[in-house]
């Protein structure tokens, strides 16, 4: 028996030796390090360290910014050889990114005999690394704050989860994916972190593809902050969840949400409800269908627009329920007509929605557009204050006019732009952001 035993462990020994394998032939190209390097608003250069069997004659970067839908590409500077050093610049002056942007990374690399190696991706958060933050997170949001105590912080980090909370309560909507909120200190310090070349009266912008907003906000200004962080966190919620490739959903439910979630209706130095009562009064309500593309530029109309927007929005919330407004909002998520979205949602049209609003505040009522004289709906005719021509009636999301997105997903946010100090001094807060387009 142990002969037998022995005679085995010789046998495996032998194979053993027999089948250990070959050291691995050594790959043609091969990745020595790689890293990240970035000067917050100037550049993010890429680096990697290669060498290769044969003359490596191609390195390339592709990267894809998450939210993001394309990858982008870019030819790394090298001296060519067996062994090189090669690098890629994004130009953040050129290609600006918001702080919080994650990239996702990895090189192509091709030699002169043909051989061709990708690399595995690779995360980069990019960071504005010039001031210390202190943060406050969860599944939800993260927030950056670096002036103010942690009660400032922890004031403004309760009210964006209110205002998530809210959301879904009221809108029959979630966070899809989780919101980075920046909010610098002063107005110089916002305006060194945004994009070179930003007005100088921008008070903040949001990214909606990127789940960004970097806002202005300082320690003793806290009772802006509390408006103006549910207002954009409310464009970016709303925005994720109506995302599509057809059309945006008509302004005054965009901004009508931000403004009725943010409870800006009943913040006193707003005097939205009064405002409107006002125009009610004086036969100078603006039209739900002007309404539904841009605002106008000038502050005392673009005042008026806000605040008949959060109007409306409440009337439908408190009228026809939650149930209403989440079915609303999850129409425009697969793409429809205006007055198609609120007639199954609502059993109405815009014009009709218009009416019913205007019954309910006590406001005269207003005309059909197409028609003259009385309607069976509308009575007489009656005066309207100068508006510009609404768009006609049943005209596509791609007919009306909208604030464009550009390519990064920026949205300058004039809802915000002017600032607190601004606002009361002309007596119209007009925020920052919008939904991922400039201007709002």
């Amino acid at each position: 028996m142990r002969y037998t035993t022995l005679l085995f462990i010789i046998i495996f020994l032998v194979t053993g030796v027999v089948w250990l394998p070959t050291a691995a032939a050594q790959a043609p190209i091969r990745v020595l390090d790689q890293s990240v390097e970035a000067v917050f608003r100037d550049r993010i250069t890429f680096r990697v360290k290669l060498e290769s069997d044969s003359p490596i004659k191609e390195v390339r970067l592709l990267y894809r910014v998450t939210g993001l839908p394309a990858t982008a590409r870019g030819d790394a500077q090298f001296e060519p050889g067996t062994s090189v050093e090669a690098a890629f610049t994004i130009d953040q002056r050129r290609d600006y990114l918001p702080p919080g942007s994650e990239l996702s990374y990895w090189w192509r690399i091709t030699n002169a005999a043909g051989d061709t190696l990708k690399t595995e991706p690779q995360t980069y958060l990019y960071m504005d690394d010039r001031h210390a933050w202190q943060t406050l997170s969860n599944e939800r949001v993260t927030l950056y704050w670096y002036r103010g105590d942690r009660d400032f912080g922890e004031a403004l980090f309760r009210q964006a989860n209110h205002t998530l909370d809210q959301i879904e309560n009221e809108a029959g909507v979630r966070v899809k994916n989780p919101v980075k909120i920046f909010v610098y200190g002063s107005h110089r310090d916002l305006l060194e972190a945004v994009e070179v070349g930003a007005h100088e009266w921008t008070g903040g912008q949001a990214f909606t593809e990127h789940g960004v907003i970097v806002i202005n906000v300082s320690p003793n200004d806290l009772d802006f902050g509390l408006i103006a962080v549910p207002h954009e966190l409310t464009h970016i919620v709303i925005d994720q969840a109506t995302d599509n490739p057809y059309g945006d959903i008509p302004r005054w439910l965009d901004e009508g949400l931000a403004v009725y979630m943010s409870g800006e209706l009943d913040s006193p130095f707003r005097g939205y409800r009064r405002l409107v009562a006002l125009y009610a009064k004086q036969n100078r309500l603006m039209t739900l269908q002007t309404l539904s593309s841009s605002f106008p530029a000038d502050p005392e109309l673009a005042n008026q627009a806000y605040a008949q927007s959060g109007l409306v929005v409440e009337f439908i919330i408190q009228n026809y329920g939650k149930e209403a407004m989440a079915q609303l909002l999850s129409i425009f998520a697969q793409g429809s007509l205006y007055d198609d979205a609120l007639r199954e949602a609502l059993g109405m049209d815009t014009w009709e929605l218009d009416n019913a609003w205007r019954k309910h505040i006590g406001a005269p009522p207003l005309e059909r557009p197409g028609t003259s004289g009385q309607t069976p709906e509308s009575g007489p005719a009656t005066a309207q204050a100068p508006d510009p021509s609404p768009p006609s009636a049943g005209a596509t999301p791609s007919d009306i006019a909208s604030t464009p997105r550009d390519a990064s997903g920026r949205v300058s946010i004039p809802c915000l732009s002017m600032g607190f100090m601004g606002a009361i001094v002309v007596a119209s807060f007009l925020t920052i952001r919008l939904h991922g387009r400039p201007g709002s």
